[in-house]
């Protein structure tokens, strides 16, 4: 009887844990031109999932391409950019494959870049459509960073600006900084077995871990252990905010092995192939890259490279001084402040 019980509230726990907080005013009654549900579209025949919010429906729209790809992350976008919605509608979506998006019925096949450039434009022109508007704010992290990258460059009429945090810019070098990073680090803390464990992996050809995803995971918890992944210490306030969220539940979480494997081909596919100097030298939407001074996960002096290369109406670098990979994580009021600064209210040249 007691298992029973238990069941039972762990499934209404997971059912109950898919909604969002309503905009209220200090009496406790719903802000009336306010927004806040989850939804879900089907686009480009594949059932995806966001959460809009926003203290006044009619501000402009903001579409957050998160990090990846394929992770559970959404709802640490929605804790650190909360203050955002008081003068944005901030749409967080799982892209497909990713969060409240996956689904074991998803075609491999469909797995693409070109998909994922789709899939974003189909939801771009649904939100213009939703809200009236004719150009949205793009804002993307790592991966998103870089998918947002080829949206502008194919889709720049739809966007007014686009902030581009950390993003991957060249696969095989930025794969061989990462690497020589982990290596000198555990040489110089002496970590035996990190350092054993980086020589039996040996450094990536073009980009790509002869073990494939594995080694690449392991390479990259070494990088955070020492620092080129989140600067700060941030203890269990991830875990707190994950559980804590009302949009996802314990169900969204338990998929994310499943999610790694089904977005890893897609990546190691990709990275040999990242060379955004060589294909996507010029844009016609003002940029503004956040960088992390003490990434190495993407290590920031790559993309900077590619950043005083790059030919827009404004592109504008801006250096996160206490952050590394994460710096929307870590630095969430600076960053919050900047979009605010650089985005409401701006006058773009037109090109």
């Amino acid at each position: 009887m007691m298992r029973k019980t238990f069941y039972f509230l762990l499934l209404t726990f997971c059912v109950a844990c898919s909604t969002t907080r309503p905009f209220k005013t200090s009496d406790g009654k719903k802000l009336s031109n306010s927004i806040a549900e989850v939804r879900r579209l089907k686009i480009n025949g594949s059932k995806q999932f966001l959460t809009i919010r926003g203290a006044d429906r009619s501000k402009p729209v903001l579409l957050w391409l998160h990090g990846g790809p394929g992770n559970v992350a959404m709802p640490l976008y929605m804790h650190h950019s909360s203050a955002l919605e008081d003068q944005f509608v901030v749409v967080y979506w799982d892209q497909r494959g990713s969060g409240k998006s996956y689904s074991a019925r998803i075609d491999p096949a469909s797995m693409t870049l070109d998909q994922f450039i789709c899939d974003t434009h189909e939801l771009t022109s649904w939100l213009q459509k939703y809200f009236k508007q004719d150009k949205l704010f793009l804002v993307g992290h790592s991966w998103g960073a870089f998918l947002g990258l080829h949206v502008i460059n194919k889709y720049p009429a739809d966007y007014a600006a686009f902030v581009a945090v950390s993003p991957i810019t060249d696969g095989p070098r930025s794969e061989q900084a990462s690497y020589q990073f982990a290596l000198a680090q555990a040489q110089q803390r002496q970590d035996t077995a990190g350092l054993a464990a980086l020589k039996r992996m040996g450094s990536p050809t073009d980009g790509v871990y002869k073990g494939g995803i594995r080694e690449l995971i392991q390479q990259r918890n070494l990088v955070q252990k020492y620092g080129g992944s989140y600067h700060q210490n941030l203890g269990g306030t991830f875990h707190r905010i994950l559980w804590r969220s009302k949009e996802y539940n314990l169900f969204d979480y338990l998929k994310a092995s499943k999610i790694t494997r089904l977005n890893s081909p897609m990546f190691l596919t990709l990275l040999p192939t990242i060379d955004l100097k060589r294909q996507i030298p010029v844009v016609k939407v003002p940029v503004y890259f956040c960088l992390g001074r003490y990434d190495n996960h993407v290590p920031s002096t790559v993309v900077a490279d590619y950043c005083a290369s790059l030919q827009a109406p404004v592109n504008e670098v801006i250096w996160f001084e206490e952050s590394a990979h994460h710096l929307c994580f870590e630095e969430p009021q600076k960053f919050g402040a900047l979009l605010k600064e650089k985005l409401i209210g701006a006058s773009f040249p037109s090109k």
